[in-house]
């Protein structure tokens, strides 16, 4: 592909809880997918680190956050965006159907020379010359005016033809809307009514509803809109979750419905997204209350938002307004305050 379509309202709301470096290398990964037209290939981490211009420590974490963040690993090492997987689907779907109108006007061009030619053949036969650049119309009526029969059939489309839609001729490849984008959607789940899906929580927590889709899409009204995303496949964990046993819907909404004060802090911003949430199994995050009232999960060092919780109490700014590169320093610097004032942990 040569050119994309760039919501910037989009693009901003998911990348509002990026740091600066790791915004711009996530804008690297979505044209390096787009112009490839193929996933990343994670398969050896550091060529694809040397192709996105990775090279300090600092750049290849940010790099490592996110393809975690935004991509999804399968096979072989490949990072999958099912956003433009559906993007390159559509793309291509449109080549074929362009490809096929093409070639019926190609084939309706070869039958209308072919009509042509035999006019002037049959013109010439009763000693009617024409010009070269005769129009159709003029031999249609030169036809009639000496009894030559007219072959059936449209006349041709000059070969200069720039497309086959009702246009006008002034089109451009990518308008400018006159009136301004709408809000971002905020994913699969966005524009769902949140009472409506609290209340199919209030049912699967009562044991009357048991279907995964209904259980995701009640368990996406505790996040914040922009991380209600990919709800196809936060449907497909929550089955899997649930047949394997490792916890129940009802497990699933009151640990969600308890966290969703902390999900919403600074918009979101620390948030992880739904299915994220599934697979690092934060439902099983319990609450320690602290003496000044501020909340810690028990497992704080899986999660970046942890380790900020955690740093906060022992007195420590938000990583991003700390002055650390690494991420890694500001958890060593955590963990050595903890150590230092007897923090319990």
């Amino acid at each position: 592909m040569h050119s994309y379509m760039h919501h910037m309202g989009d693009f901003n709301t998911e990348t509002l809880h990026l740091s600066r470096l790791e915004r711009d290398i996530y804008r690297d990964m979505r044209d390096m997918y787009y112009a490839n037209e193929c996933a990343l290939d994670g398969s050896d981490m550091g060529k694809l680190a040397k192709r996105l211009r990775c090279r300090t420590d600092e750049e290849v974490a940010a790099m490592q956050f996110v393809l975690e963040e935004f991509f999804e690993q399968q096979d072989a090492g490949q990072f999958f965006h099912y956003k433009i997987e559906a993007d390159l689907a559509a793309m291509k779907a449109l080549q074929v159907d362009r490809g096929t109108v093409k070639k019926n006007e190609n084939e309706r061009q070869r039958r209308s020379r072919t009509r042509r030619s035999a006019m002037f053949s049959a013109l010439s036969a009763k000693g009617v010359f024409m010009e070269g650049l005769t129009t159709m119309a003029a031999l249609y009526q030169a036809c009639r005016d000496h009894g030559i029969p007219i072959p059936s059939g449209d006349p041709v489309t000059r070969d200069s033809v720039t497309g086959h839609g009702d246009g006008t001729g002034n089109q451009t490849h990518n308008p400018i809307p006159i009136n301004p984008p709408n809000p971002p959607s905020g994913g699969a789940s966005a524009g769902c009514d949140t009472s409506r899906q609290k209340a199919e929580g209030a049912a699967v927590q009562s044991g009357k509803g048991t279907d995964p889709m209904a259980v995701a899409t009640a368990l996406c009204a505790y996040f914040p809109p922009h991380r209600r995303t990919r709800l196809a496949h936060v449907a497909g964990k929550v089955g899997e979750l649930m047949a394997a046993g490792s916890v129940t819907s009802a497990e699933l909404l009151a640990a969600a419905s308890s966290q969703a004060d902390r999900l919403g802090l600074e918009g979101g911003r620390s948030c992880p997204s739904v299915i994220r949430w599934l697979r690092d199994s934060r439902w099983l995050d319990t609450v320690a209350t602290a003496a000044d009232g501020d909340t810690v999960p028990a497992n704080w060092r899986a999660t970046r938002s942890g380790v900020e919780a955690m740093g906060k109490r022992v007195g420590l700014p938000p990583y991003d307004d700390s002055g650390f590169r690494l991420f890694a320093d500001y958890e060593a610097e955590v963990e050595r305050r903890l150590a230092a004032q007897g923090v319990p942990a």
